[in-house]
């Protein structure tokens, strides 16, 4: 690769990138040279806003009821994905599996109430 320095330090590649002639590629490191890295923790850990907890599990609650009694959920699945997510990465997942947990309780109920009385009718 072939590369033209123009005025100003620009230089000018046969492919027609161009570049600085203060930045570096790998390239032009010396041979055997390790490219140093820094990766620096979060100073404060993001917040989540006030009534996001709420909010979302209303969300999720809504979306699971809808899966269970089969009609279309208005959110979409990486909406959904992403609230959770959030949830367990600010160490909500305990409270969010024992939420869950009710409402899957409470429409296991509601099925096995229903079949009891269709047998009971069947009798």
């Amino acid at each position: 690769m072939k590369t033209v320095f123009l005025a100003g330090g620009v230089g000018h590649h046969a492919n027609g990138l161009t570049k600085t002639a203060g930045s570096t590629t790998f390239s032009n490191s010396k041979p055997g040279a390790a490219k140093k890295l820094v990766i620096k923790n979060f100073k404060e850990k993001p917040k989540l806003p006030e009534n996001y907890t709420h909010e979302t599990w209303q969300k999720l609650k809504e979306a699971v009821e809808a899966i269970q009694n089969s009609i279309s959920i208005k959110y979409n699945l990486e909406e959904l994905y992403q609230a959770v997510e959030n949830l367990c990465s600010h160490k909500i997942s305990a409270k969010l599996y024992k939420q869950l947990q009710v409402v899957c309780e409470d429409h296991i109920k509601a099925q096995i109430d229903q079949f009891r009385e269709y047998l009971f009718l069947c009798v």
